[in-house]
């Protein structure tokens, strides 16, 4: 019974949380069209399938560790603070490796008209995702079924990666598969840094997402010559 009651506790301080967030979001981007439009699209595509419940159901499908599938979201208020921090625009390609609702890459095309490539493995995330953009027409968002861990990763400008929910395994195996990336591109990471021998730390900043505060790392893919 405590048990219970401290996950209630949790539960409703989540709540709370991401309510306020919500709020301060449209705040902040309700004057945006691209932003009403994005939002009321998402509402609508996940009206009856809660995304959690999607990747939670997914675990006894996909052979994965388990705390790769542990589901959370990047806010369309902290995809929007991140792109803007780092003054993507049009030229910019975003890769953004375990996209889920593809978050990132949806604010990423809408706002900044970048193009973008969402990477996720579990198709009923990849299925609503490609009506979202059909129905939005954002033909500069190419979203695909992909495992990031296994398969080789787009070239782009910019990286989205999160380390919060990957087992050490499998980071080590992402932070292998990302070492492709050019010279010059940007990677942001969550929770933890990619591996200093290829990235270059720039800064590092805390922002709000569906669980909490989260460390944001920001790196810049080193030259192949450069010392670490």
């Amino acid at each position: 019974m405590k048990e219970f009651i401290t996950l209630l506790g949790v539960a409703v301080e989540n709540y709370r949380f991401r309510r306020e967030l919500r709020r301060q979001e449209r705040n902040q981007l309700g004057e945006h069209s691209w932003y009403r439009a994005l939002d009321q699209e998402l509402n609508r595509t996940y009206r009856w399938s809660n995304p959690f419940t999607l990747s939670k159901r997914a675990k006894r499908k996909i052979s994965l560790p388990k705390e790769d599938l542990i589901y959370g979201e990047t806010p369309l208020l902290t995809a929007w603070s991140i792109l803007s921090d780092l003054g993507v625009d049009q030229a910019d390609h975003i890769v953004e490796c375990g996209g889920g609702r593809a978050l990132f890459s949806l604010v990423a095309v809408s706002a900044f008209g970048c193009s973008a490539t969402s990477l996720e493995i579990i198709p009923s995330f990849v299925k609503k995702t490609q009506r979202v953009v059909d129905r939005l027409g954002l033909e500069r968002l190419e979203v695909l079924q992909s495992d990031i861990l296994k398969q080789p990763i787009p070239v782009g400008s910019v990286y989205f990666v999160t380390a919060t929910t990957f087992s050490t395994v499998s980071w080590g195996e992402l932070e292998q598969n990302l070492i492709s990336a050019p010279a010059g591109s940007w990677a942001v990471s969550l929770s933890l840094p990619l591996s200093k021998a290829y990235w270059k730390l720039e800064r590092e900043t805390v922002l709000p997402f569906s669980w909490g505060e989260n460390t944001v790392y920001i790196q810049k893919r080193r030259p192949v010559s450069e010392p670490s």
